[in-house]
C-alpha cells in the first residue's frame, strides 16, 4: 500500500509539473510578442516618426505646389478667379496625403519596426502629429484678438463717476477717461445730457475686444491719474452685466512719471459702470 500511494503522489507530482511547466510556456509566449512590440514601438522610434511626418508635409507641400503650378500651366488653367491656384493647392494636398505617410513608414522601418506594427506605429504618429497641429492652433487662436459682438454694434460700457466729499462736479470738467487692455486703448466719451442722477458725471466707452484685462483711468490734467480694475469676464455680454455695478473706489493712483501706488485711503473719485449692447 505504501508504494501504491508513493506512486501515485509521484504522478500527481508529475502532473502538476507538467501544467505548470505548459502555463509558464503559454506566459512566456504571450509576454515575446508583446515585449517585441515594445521594443519595435519605442518612444524614440516614435518621436523619430513625428519628426518624418513633419518633413514629409514639408517636403509634399513644397512638390505639390511645384507640381500644380507646373501642370497648371501645362493643361493651361485659366488664372482667372484663382482656378489655376486652386488647382495647384488640389495638387498640393494630394501629393502631401501620398508623401507624408510613406516618409512615416520608412523612418519607422529605419528604426527596427517591423510586420503589424508599422501600420499600428503610423496610426500613432498621425494621431501625435494631428494632436500636435491642433494644440499649436489652439495656442495661436487663444493670442489672437477678438471682437467682443462680432454680429452687431459694439457694446458699450456706461459709467458714472462721483467726485469725493466736499467737491463738485467741475472737477471733473477736464477729466479725460479711457478704457486700457491688453488689445487696445479707447478713449472714453462723457454724456452731454444731464444724468438721473445730479451728483454724478455719466459717459460711456465702447467694448471692443475680448479681453478680461480691462483698466478705466480717470485722466486729470495735473497728472494724478486714477485707474481702477473693471470687474468684468472676457465676454460679459450676461445679462447680469446690464446692472448697474457697486461704488468702486480706485485701485491705484498714478503720479506724472512715476510708477501707480496704491490710494492712501480716505474721500475719492468712486465710479460704477454697467455694459449697453443690443442682443444679436
Amino acid at each position: 500500500m505504501e508504494l501504491f500511494w508513493a506512486r501515485l503522489g509521484n504522478r500527481k507530482n508529475a502532473s502538476t509539473n507538467q501544467s505548470s511547466r505548459r502555463a509558464g510556456a503559454c506566459e512566456l509566449a504571450l509576454i515575446t510578442p508583446v515585449k517585441a512590440a515594445i521594443n519595435n514601438l519605442s518612444v524614440s522610434a516614435i518621436l523619430f516618426g513625428i519628426l518624418g511626418g513633419i518633413i514629409g508635409i514639408a517636403a509634399g507641400l513644397f512638390l505639390g505646389f511645384a507640381l500644380g503650378s507646373g501642370l497648371a500651366a501645362a493643361f493651361h488653367v485659366s488664372t482667372f478667379e484663382g482656378e489655376a491656384g486652386y488647382f495647384a493647392v488640389a495638387i498640393a494636398l494630394l501629393v502631401t496625403f501620398i508623401v507624408t505617410p510613406l516618409s512615416i513608414l520608412l523612418v519607422l522601418y529605419w528604426r527596427g519596426v517591423r510586420s503589424v506594427w508599422l501600420f499600428i506605429g503610423l496610426v500613432i504618429v498621425c494621431v501625435s502629429i494631428a494632436a500636435i497641429g491642433a494644440s499649436g492652433f489652439g495656442i495661436w487662436y487663444a493670442a489672437q484678438p477678438h471682437v467682443l459682438n462680432i454680429n452687431g454694434p459694439t457694446p458699450l460700457l456706461e459709467f458714472e463717476v462721483k467726485p469725493p466729499a466736499g467737491q463738485s462736479l467741475e472737477s471733473l470738467t477736464e477729466v479725460q477717461p479711457e478704457l486700457d487692455t491688453d488689445r487696445n486703448a479707447m478713449p472714453g466719451y462723457w454724456h452731454t445730457d444731464a444724468p438721473a442722477n445730479s451728483g454724478v458725471r455719466a459717459g460711456y466707452v465702447e467694448l471692443y475686444f475680448r479681453t478680461s484685462k480691462r483698466l478705466f483711468v480717470l485722466k486729470f490734467p495735473g497728472g494724478t491719474d486714477r485707474i481702477f480694475q473693471l470687474h468684468l469676464p472676457a465676454n460679459p455680454m450676461r445679462a447680469k452685466y446690464r446692472a448697474w455695478s457697486e461704488w468702486e473706489n480706485p485701485d491705484f493712483i498714478a503720479k506724472a512719471g512715476q510708477q501707480p501706488t496704491r490710494p492712501s485711503g480716505g474721500s475719492d473719485y468712486q465710479i460704477r459702470y454697467k455694459l449697453d449692447y443690443q442682443d444679436r
